[in-house]
């Protein structure tokens, strides 16, 4: 056979083609391999004394800007995408923390990994008493994304709005009908670029959005287990649903923003297309200490930042936008003064404002405790198959888990329209790593996993806790992290862990179904050693195991809530702008008056689109450049 130059070009052509996807394929398995390395050795920072200065010098100008943003996250991201589009606003985003290299943090199958990374801050609870008992030092992680794009750099990717009455509650909160759920819905669909990739899923394409920046998708193909899970429930009257449509209740396939099978964060999506903007820029590695508020004013001025060993001013022309998340949010209230009155006279703060800030922190209690060993083989994916799957947009790396389905449940029957309850079932498995990802103690993670080592595990979570905590500066030094106080399961009537409690019964008789009884499942945790003078999975030993082992879902919300009445409680109006300070609003979920139940996220994201809009038209009378 003779090859002419034509069919010798096609053919090395194939070879190189080749060879390319080879190369890509053991890159990209290089890159997995350490970064889980990178992830068992590393070590969560107590502090951000990363930042300050190694000596006290005198304070730069980083120049004035119309707009400073004070944190790259969810809503951080979104804000500067929108306030610059009009050109003859200067935007300026500080955040602490850089740009994703779209290593390790691409592959969303080891989100929990990413949270052992630079790209988290290592937040943890003080002590608990009510929660988080079987964990080392009783001490809950929170864990929350630094970085540009926030905490959807190491979180599960989920795509989950909530119930429509959530929002219908907010607009009862703040008595301003525009954040009622058929009014912030064109924010949901605006950013939203759906594709239903799934469908065996239900979904509502009406509450939909297909020209906005952030793809959504559903993991294919399809994990068997997530049909047993729907199967299980539909067996015991439990419907099928869009979680995000009218009606949440019931369950659906879990819809996650990922392009491909790729992590979508917010910093890849909504700012670095958008660099080329000659009004818009980035300040990264800036850690924000102060927001100078003049004391005869009011007016929020001035932000202070610490940056590679240096410490800057810049000033804001119109406003600042406070998007540092409901940990870091309200710790930089208060260290500008502006918090409880009582608190900041302890630490010598002078005060600029008396408002409740920190007091009232929820979290979605969440039990991942729950193991059953069953008669299910899987046949060992190689790495390699799963990355030759993963370059094809579709296998085991393109999801957070391996079952897709979730379910959310009014479980008290009690008539209401929003859930109060979400089940999730996945393969689980024992490992060091996991002890190491959820802080159990040696005792703790012993006890609730038995013998088994492979097995199907269920997450049980309170999507709408009356339990709340607290935030509060442990000094005034803005180096050390706050004192987080979750409190969780701590309401008085118990009506919190009893919301868990029957989701633990409910868990029970999906695995007595026909759809899991062929797999034999059965619940192999032995006895938690605190809980062992009570009778075996009697309710009283339940509620003592979920005090054991409710850790928080990484929800945290409410710090800076929305509200009308600053006596109880409210920081911001719905405008979002804080109560007696001119100048500076509040944009993340620390406003979240109650809740959702689901996800925050993409809430966080509607807010974000939401209080740029708010922001045009108080300028320009309308909303120019208007997509919806």
């Amino acid at each position: 056979m003779v090859l002419t130059k034509s069919k010798l070009f096609v053919f090395l052509s194939l070879i190189k083609i080749v060879l390319s996807d080879v190369s890509k394929v053991e890159r990209l398995e290089n890159i997995i391999k350490i970064g889980i390395q990178n992830a068992i050795k590393y070590q969560l920072p107590n502090d951000a004394k990363f930042y300050k200065p190694k000596a006290e010098n005198k304070i730069k100008d980083y120049g004035t800007f119309d707009y400073v943003i004070v944190g790259g996250g969810t809503s951080g991201t979104v804000i500067a995408n929108r306030l610059s589009e009009i050109e003859k606003w200067s935007v300026l985003v500080l955040e602490a923390g850089n740009f994703t290299d779209n290593g390790f943090i691409q592959f969303t199958r080891y989100f929990n990994l990413h949270s052992f990374s630079e790209y988290s801050w290592g937040y943890k609870t003080v002590p608990q008493s009510t929660a988080c008992l079987g964990t080392v030092n009783q001490t809950c992680m929170i864990h929350r994304g630094k970085g540009v794009g926030g905490t959807s750099l190491i979180n599960g990717v989920i795509y989950s709005r909530g119930h429509p009455e959530n929002y219908n509650h907010w607009a009862k909160i703040a008595k301003d009908p525009s954040w009622s759920y058929k009014n912030v819905l064109k924010y949901f669909k605006k950013s939203e670029k759906f594709h239903w990739t799934n469908k065996k899923a239900a979904v509502d394409l009406n509450s939909h959005g297909t020209t906005g920046l952030l793809d959504v998708q559903q993991r294919v193909p399809n994990f068997f287990l997530s049909d047993i899970f729907v199967e299980a429930n539909k067996k015991l009257g439990i419907d099928t649903t869009d979680y995000n449509g009218a009606d949440t209740i019931g369950t659906s396939i879990f819809q996650i923003y990922t392009k491909n099978g790729t992590r979508e964060d917010m910093g890849s999506v909504f700012i670095t297309p958008f660099l080329k903007r000659s009004n818009l820029k980035i300040s990264t590695e800036s850690y924000v200490t102060k927001i100078e508020i003049n004391k005869l004013t009011k007016i929020a001025e001035s932000v202070i930042f610490s940056k590679k060993g240096k410490t800057y001013r810049v000033k804001a022309a119109k406003e600042i936008i406070l998007s540092a998340g409901a940990i870091s949010s309200p710790q930089i209230l208060m260290l500008s003064g502006v918090g409880p009155k009582k608190h900041l006279e302890e630490l010598d703060i002078p005060l600029i404002e008396d408002l409740e800030v920190g007091s009232k922190l929820k979290d979605h209690p969440a039990s991942r405790a729950l193991i059953f060993s069953s008669n299910l083989t899987l046949q060992a994916q190689s790495l390699t198959k799963q990355v030759e799957d993963y370059l094809k947009g579709e296998g085991t790396l393109t999801a957070p888990t391996l079952a897709q389905a979730v379910g959310f449940y009014d479980i008290n029957n009690s008539n209401k329209s929003a859930p109060n309850l979400e089940i999730i079932s996945d393969l689980a498995q024992a490992s060091d790593l996991e002890k190491k990802l959820l802080g159990w103690t040696n005792q703790t993670f012993k006890s609730y996993w038995g013998t088994t080592k492979n097995a199907i595990g269920f997450l049980v979570c309170n999507v709408a806790p009356k339990s709340f905590g607290t935030i509060r500066l442990k000094s005034k030094d803005p180096y050390k992290f706050p004192a987080i106080d979750s409190r969780l399961l701590s309401d008085n009537k118990n009506e919190d862990i009893d919301v868990m409690y029957r989701g633990i019964e409910f868990v029970f008789k999906l695995t007595q179904t026909e759809s899991y009884k062929k797999f034999n499942l059965q619940y192999m945790g032995d006895p938690l050693v605190p809980c062992k003078h009570l009778e075996f999975k009697s309710k009283e030993y339940w509620y003592c195991f979920l005090r054991q082992t409710t850790l928080t879902a990484y929800h945290p919300v409410g710090t800076c809530p929305m509200g009308t009445d600053t006596k109880k409680g409210a920081v911001v109006n719905s405008d979002l702008k804080v109560f007696g300070v001119k100048g500076l609003r509040i944009a993340d979920t620390s406003i979240f008056p109650t809740p959702i139940a689901g996800h925050p996220s993409i809430p966080c994201l509607m807010v974000g689109e939401r209080v740029a809009d708010i922001i045009k038209t108080e300028n320009f009378g309308y909303c120019p450049r208007d997509s919806f």
